[in-house]
Order: structure tokens, then sequence, then C-alpha cells
């Protein structure tokens, strides 16, 4: 019996820790509407098999890019070190920026650089309505004073042409402002189409499929693989598999003062890899997000970059700036804190900022 209870508990023990064993592992990802959602079947984490797939690469094959531009492009400062750590994006939809934020390729970016401005397209696509609902307006208005105009002209055809000299007069007035209009009305109705062709190109680019590709610092172009995007902030986050890469450490939140020197980096203009500086002015709220506000330059171009301190740690992604005739130098950056928090489930491994 003693010898039976004994098979019985290693047998349990056996079953314990098997790999079979019901006791699974527990996963972390926020569904469409942006809500935290926990499950045991990895199925159905959206890019989790991909990503792990993609990220058991030999260590023998992986490439030492850290190393390789370290000698073709060295650093002179810590402002340069994380210049190198940062990556120009190049797409259909044309040119980001953004940085490694972990040595096996993890890259930060925002949202808008790999699938453009969601909110502009809709604005652009409202406008374009009301545009459309103008020139219909005026195709209506065309018909009816054409119409118009052939009952005249009918009328004037029946009468004699001598008790109808003062009606034709006008009537031929009337005929070439319409004309006018007309020729106006179909210059206008040409615009608006090739507008509408741009607008259905540029809506197929960012809602369709297309390559990512990056360019760093010695101009080497490489393929990188979205992971995952944001549902709450202007974020991406891509991946660069094979390499050893250099990459960016984050500041440590509250130590910065409001004068602080701070550095943009990115290429802006198709400016590959360039630095502005400005100072940190504060932290604002808007639609219920923080955002850090500088004075360093944020162009087209340079979205999705680091915005580092002296010592090279990151302390926001570049993302916005405020344009107008009487505004100058009022640029924004999501805080480095909400991006690692946002894609926790990837780089918790890596930063943990409490």
């Amino acid at each position: 019996m003693k010898n039976i209870s004994v098979a019985f508990f290693l047998f349990f023990l056996l079953y314990l820790f098997s790999s079979d064993c019901c006791l699974a592992k527990i996963y972390k990802y926020k569904n469409k509407d942006g809500t935290w959602s926990f499950t045991d079947d990895a199925s159905v984490v959206p890019d989790l098999k991909k990503a792990e797939e993609r990220n058991s690469l030999p260590t023998e094959l992986i490439k030492d890019l850290h190393k390789k531009l370290s000698e073709t492009v060295p650093p002179k400062n810590k402002v340069e070190e994380a210049r190198n750590a940062t990556v120009a994006i190049k797409n259909s939809l044309g040119i980001g920026s953004g940085f490694f934020i972990t040595q096996d390729g993890y890259i930060l970016t925002n949202k808008h650089v790999i699938q453009g401005d969601e909110a502009k397209l809709n604005r652009l696509e409202k406008m374009l309505e009301q545009e459309k609902a103008q020139l219909d307006q005026e195709s209506q208005l065309i018909l009816k004073e054409q119409e118009r105009l052939e009952k005249v002209k009918a009328f004037l055809d029946s009468q004699r042409r001598r008790a109808a000299a003062d009606l034709l007069s006008v009537y031929l007035m009337d005929k070439r402002n319409l004309d006018a209009y007309i020729a106006r009305h179909e210059q206008r109705k040409e615009a608006f189409e090739k507008r509408l062709r741009a607008f259905d190109d540029l809506k197929a680019k960012m809602r369709g499929s297309y390559a990512n590709q990056i360019v760093l610092i010695d101009n080497t172009e490489l393929s990188v693989s979205v992971v995952v995007t944001s549902y709450q902030y202007d974020l991406a986050l891509l991946k660069l598999y094979g390499y050893k890469c250099p990459f960016i450490e984050p500041a440590i939140p509250g130590q910065l003062e409001q004068g602080t020197l701070l550095y943009a980096i990115g290429s802006p203009l198709r400016l590959m890899h360039s630095v502005t500086s400005g100072i940190y002015s504060g932290v604002r709220e808007f639609s219920g997000q923080s955002y850090i506000q500088t004075n360093a330059q944020i162009n087209p171009g340079n979205s999705g970059g680091p915005l580092v301190t002296k010592d090279g740690k990151v302390i926001g992604i570049n993302t916005w700036k405020v344009v107008g005739p009487k505004v100058e130098g009022i640029g924004f950056a999501i805080p480095i804190t909400a991006a690692l928090k946002e894609f926790e489930r990837y780089l918790g491994q890596f930063w943990k900022l409490d």
C-alpha cells in the first residue's frame, strides 16, 4: 500500500510539472476598443505567434549592427550615440523617423508615420464631400437655367423678329452668362475630380499594406516589420529581426526641470539624421493625454524620432507641432513612459520605470 502511495505521488508530480499541464501561461493584450484583456489562448493574442517565430533566430546568425555603426560612424558624444540609434522610416507615404529602444531591434515611432494621419484623412474626406455637394447644387442650377432658356428660345422662334427683339437681346445675354458659368463649373469639377483621385490614392496607401524600410546613419536600408500599433496614442512598435542594435535608454521620469536642454533627432524635410536643440518647457494635457512641450524644431520627417537629453537618454517621441502665422517654436512629444507602458507586453522585460 505504501509503494502504491509513493508511485501515485510521483505520478502526480510528473503530471503537475509536465508541459501539457493545465497550468497555462496567461497573456495580456488590448482589444480593438482599447481595453485590456487576459487569456491563456495564445492564438487570440495579436501578432504574438508571428513575433515569437521571427524572434527565434540562432545566436550565430544575429549581426552586430551596433559594432558596425560605431566603427563606420563613430559618435563623439552621447547625443551622437542616440543619433546612431535613430532611423529614418521610408514607405509609400513618405519619410518619418523612429529609434531603437532595445538591443534586439524593437523600434518606437509614431503611428501616422506608418499609417498616415487618420484624422487628417477624415477632414479631407469631409471637405471633399462638401465640395461635391456644392458642385451637385451648381449642376442642378445649370439644368434649371438651361430649361428656362430653352423655353424662352422656343417662344422667340414662334414670334415675329421685330416684336421679340428686346427679349432676344436679354436671352442672348443670359445665354452668354450661362455658358461662362458652365465653363467655370467644368473647371471646378475637373479640379475636384483630380483631388478626389489623389485622395483615393492616399486612402489606399494609408489603409492598405505596404513595406516599411529603415535607413541607418550609414545609409544602410533594411526591412522592418510592424509588431503592433496603439489604439490610444499616436504610437507604433516595429522590429528589425536578426540584428544586435544600438539603442537609446529611457530617461528617468520626473527629473527634468524647465529650461533643461533637449535635442530632437530625426529626418526633417528628408535631411537625414538631423539634430536640433531646444529646451524642456513643461508637460501639457490635450484630450486627456500628456505631452512634453519643447521649442526644439519638430518638422515633417521628424515625427517618431527621439527627444533626448544631453546624456543621450530619450524623454519622448517627437509627434506634432503648432502651426500658424503667429506661432513659432512650439512642439510636442509623447512621453517615453507612456510608450513603455503602452507596449509593456513587448518592452516590459527590458525597461521598468516606476
